[in-house]
Protein backbone atom coordinates (compact mmCIF):
# COMPACT_ATOMS: atom_id res chain seq x y z
CA UNK A 1 0.00 0.00 0.00
CA UNK A 2 2.83 2.41 0.85
CA UNK A 3 4.49 1.65 -2.47
CA UNK A 4 1.32 2.44 -4.39
CA UNK A 5 0.95 5.72 -2.53
CA UNK A 6 4.59 6.64 -3.19
CA UNK A 7 4.30 5.84 -6.91
CA UNK A 8 1.09 7.85 -7.16
CA UNK A 9 2.67 10.88 -5.50
CA UNK A 10 5.76 10.57 -7.71
CA UNK A 11 3.66 10.51 -10.88
CA UNK A 12 1.62 13.46 -9.68
CA UNK A 13 4.84 15.39 -9.04
CA UNK A 14 6.09 14.68 -12.57
CA UNK A 15 2.78 15.83 -14.02
CA UNK A 16 3.08 19.12 -12.16
CA UNK A 17 6.43 19.79 -13.85
CA UNK A 18 4.74 20.73 -17.10
CA UNK A 19 3.06 24.02 -17.93
CA UNK A 20 0.32 24.46 -20.52
CA UNK A 21 0.88 28.22 -20.60
CA UNK A 22 4.65 27.84 -20.95
CA UNK A 23 4.28 25.27 -23.70
CA UNK A 24 1.83 27.47 -25.62
CA UNK A 25 4.20 30.44 -25.41
CA UNK A 26 7.10 28.30 -26.63
CA UNK A 27 4.96 26.79 -29.37
CA UNK A 28 4.02 30.28 -30.57
CA UNK A 29 7.72 31.25 -30.65
CA UNK A 30 8.63 28.12 -32.64
CA UNK A 31 5.84 28.74 -35.14
CA UNK A 32 6.96 32.37 -35.53
CA UNK A 33 10.40 31.03 -36.47
CA UNK A 34 8.92 28.80 -39.19
CA UNK A 35 8.58 25.46 -37.38
CA UNK A 36 5.38 23.51 -37.99
CA UNK A 37 3.44 20.62 -36.44
CA UNK A 38 4.67 21.43 -32.90
CA UNK A 39 3.66 18.59 -30.56
CA UNK A 40 3.98 18.40 -26.78
CA UNK A 41 5.82 15.19 -25.84
CA UNK A 42 5.35 15.66 -22.09
CA UNK A 43 7.76 16.17 -19.22
CA UNK A 44 11.41 16.26 -20.26
CA UNK A 45 13.73 15.37 -17.38
CA UNK A 46 17.25 16.84 -17.33
CA UNK A 47 16.64 19.11 -20.33
CA UNK A 48 16.16 22.42 -18.53
CA UNK A 49 18.25 24.37 -16.03
CA UNK A 50 17.86 23.84 -12.30
CA UNK A 51 16.29 27.31 -12.05
CA UNK A 52 13.43 26.28 -14.36
CA UNK A 53 10.23 25.04 -12.76
CA UNK A 54 8.63 23.52 -15.85
CA UNK A 55 10.08 21.38 -18.64
CA UNK A 56 7.89 20.42 -21.61
CA UNK A 57 9.37 18.26 -24.35
CA UNK A 58 8.41 18.96 -27.95
CA UNK A 59 8.86 17.68 -31.48
CA UNK A 60 8.22 19.69 -34.63
CA UNK A 61 9.21 20.04 -38.27
CA UNK A 62 11.77 22.55 -39.48
CA UNK A 63 11.40 24.67 -42.61
CA UNK A 64 13.05 21.92 -44.66
CA UNK A 65 10.78 19.19 -43.23
CA UNK A 66 13.21 17.56 -40.80
CA UNK A 67 11.95 16.47 -37.37
CA UNK A 68 13.41 18.57 -34.56
CA UNK A 69 13.12 17.79 -30.83
CA UNK A 70 13.87 19.71 -27.67
CA UNK A 71 12.22 21.20 -24.63
CA UNK A 72 10.48 24.39 -23.59
CA UNK A 73 11.70 25.58 -20.20
CA UNK A 74 9.83 28.04 -18.03
CA UNK A 75 9.43 29.09 -14.46
CA UNK A 76 7.58 31.38 -12.12
CA UNK A 77 8.47 35.03 -12.72
CA UNK A 78 10.63 33.93 -15.69
CA UNK A 79 10.25 33.86 -19.43
CA UNK A 80 10.39 30.84 -21.73
CA UNK A 81 13.59 29.25 -23.05
CA UNK A 82 13.63 26.83 -25.98
CA UNK A 83 16.38 24.21 -26.01
CA UNK A 84 17.02 21.98 -28.98
CA UNK A 85 18.42 18.47 -28.66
Amino acid sequence: MKTLLFVSLFLLTLQSCTSDAGFQTGKDQLENQGYTDVQNTGYSAFCCDEKDTFSDGFSCKSKNGKVVTGCICSGLMKGVTIRFE
